[in-house]
């Protein structure tokens, strides 16, 4: 039976961790699997949640916030070190988890050696459908809702699995995207473009709050880190879809942000396109 690590990252979201993880317990008929929470300097009492109530999850405490980059690699290396797991998910603190939801990934992922990547199905709390999976492409992003398993390009950062051979061939994520925004983009390209098939897996099903830590986060602006990381992304990879959300923004924006902002930002972007952060726990 294969070894699976869940990683969540909390920032001060006590409410959700607790009932992400309740339902976790409750919902997975899969033996071998552990989880981790790496914790990113919270003051709402998540640690010590964790510590009275969920003795069995394994706690790593960031003195600040690290990122969902950085807090999930260091959350990798750990399950890589302790554990040594075939498949990591990844999955948000302010989900709900379906039942049979980890049983469904491993079995779309198993279905092909080529298959690297896994992302489940996910629904608002409300229960209406959310975005998945789809296709980035220059002009738009295609989203895909059907109840068909489905090869993609793109699946949310929200709740998907990974097979530890992509790791081992392209390393973490790129700590670069950082706070958050496109960092799962960037990975999942990068995975795509080492020939890793990425899968939407329509059985394995969790709810999703939306925007759980980001609401928490009131040091940085993050509709600017937003705009920066979209121009990193879309430089690297798609650089006409870069001059196309450029305009797209410029007519979105236009009563929030500044022309000459929005100039700078998506400036900011492309100017560290080729700079990374992306280690590998697998090479020494």
């Amino acid at each position: 039976m294969k070894k699976v690590s869940i990683i969540i990252i909390n920032l001060n979201g006590k409410k959700f961790l607790k009932n992400c993880l309740k339902s976790i317990i409750k919902n997975t008929n899969y033996e071998n699997y552990n989880i981790i929470v790496v914790d990113n300097g919270s003051t709402d009492g998540s640690q010590q949640l964790i510590k009275s109530k969920f003795k069995k999850v394994e706690l790593i405490e960031n003195k600040k916030n690290e990122g969902f980059s950085k807090a999930n690699n260091l959350g990798i290396n750990f399950a890589i070190k302790r554990y040594h797991p075939d498949y990591f998910y990844l999955l948000n603190n302010d989900t709900f988890v379906n039942k049979d939801w980890l049983n469904e990934a491993i079995r779309s992922m198993e279905k092909s050696e080529k298959r690297g990547i896994v992302g489940s199905r996910q629904f608002t709390f409300e229960k209406k459908p959310a975005i998945s999976a789809g296709w980035i492409k220059t002009f738009k992003t295609k989203y895909y809702f059907g109840e068909q398993e489905k090869e993609v390009e793109w699946v949310s950062g929200a709740g998907f699995m990974i097979k530890k051979e992509v790791f081992e061939k392209i390393g973490l994520f790129d700590e670069m995207y950082s706070p958050l925004y496109y960092e799962e983009s960037d990975f999942e390209k990068r995975a795509f473009k080492n020939d890793f098939k990425i899968i939407y897996s329509p059985k394995s099903i969790f709810f999703h709050a939306g925007g759980g830590d980001s609401k928490n986060e009131k040091l940085i602006n993050l509709n600017e880190v937003f705009y920066v990381n979209r121009a990193r992304f879309f430089s690297k990879y798609l650089f006409s879809g870069l001059i196309i959300r450029f305009f797209l923004d410029l007519f979105r924006t236009r009563k929030k942000i500044k022309i000459l902002r929005l100039i700078e930002l998506y400036f900011n972007g492309i100017k560290y396109r080729k700079k990374t952060i992306i280690k590998n726990p697998y090479l020494k």
